[in-house]
C-alpha cells in the first residue's frame, strides 16, 4: 500500500469520526426538541389546572355567583392566552425538531458514503497487495519452470527450438 493510499484511508477514518460525532450531536438536538415539547405540555396543563380552581372555595361562596362568573371568565381568557402561547411555541418546536431530523438524515447519508469510500479504498489497497504477491509468486514459478525446461533440454527431452519457443513464451508472461 502506498503512502498516498494510507493518507487517503486515514483521512476517510478522520472524516468518519467527525461525522459520527456530528450525528450524535444532531440526535441529541432531536431529543432536546422532543423534551421541550413534553415540558411545554406539562407546564400548560399545570397552568390550566390552576385556572380551573379559580372562583371556587370559601371566597367564591362568600362573594356570590357574580364573583364566580367574573373569575371563570378571567380563567377562560387566561386559558385562551395559554392555548395561543402553547400553539406558537409548539410551532417553533416542530420546526426545530424537523430541522434537527433533516440534519440527522443528511449526516447519516454522508456517513454512509464515507464508509463506502473507506471500504473501497481498503479493498483496493488489499487487492493491489495481493496482485503484487501473485505477480511475485508468478515470476518465481516462471523462473522455476524455466529451470525445469533447461534441465529437460539438457537431458535431451526437448530440442533447442522447442526450448526457445517455450522460454520466449514464459519470459513474455513474466
Amino acid at each position: 500500500m502506498s503512502s498516498y493510499q494510507s493518507e487517503q484511508i486515514e483521512q476517510m477514518e478522520r472524516q468518519i469520526a467527525t461525522l459520527t460525532a456530528r450525528l450524535a450531536e444532531a440526535k441529541s438536538r432531536v431529543v432536546q426538541w422532543t423534551e421541550a415539547n413534553t415540558s411545554l405540555s406539562l407546564s400548560a396543563s399545570e397552568s390550566r389546572a390552576k385556572n380551573q380552581g379559580a372562583g371556587r372555595g370559601l371566597l367564591g361562596g362568600l362573594l356570590g355567583s357574580k364573583y364566580r362568573s367574573a373569575v371563570r371568565a378571567g380563567a377562560a381568557a387566561s386559558n385562551a392566552a395559554i392555548a395561543k402561547e402553547v400553539a406558537e411555541k409548539r410551532a417553533r418546536i416542530v420546526e426545530g425538531k424537523r430541522e434537527a431530523q433533516e440534519l440527522v438524515r443528511q449526516i447519516q447519508s454522508e456517513l454512509t458514503e464515507a464508509k463506502t469510500q473507506l471500504k473501497a479504498l481498503t479493498s483496493g489497497a488489499k487487492a493491489k497487495a495481493s496482485t503484487k504477491t501473485a505477480t511475485a509468486k508468478g515470476a518465481t514459478d516462471s523462473l522455476a519452470l524455466l529451470q525445469k525446461l533447461k534441465e529437460a533440454r539438457d537431458a535431451g527431452l526437448l530440442t533447442q527450438d522447442e526450448f526457445e519457443e517455450k522460454r520466449k513464451k514464459l519470459v513474455a508472461d513474466i
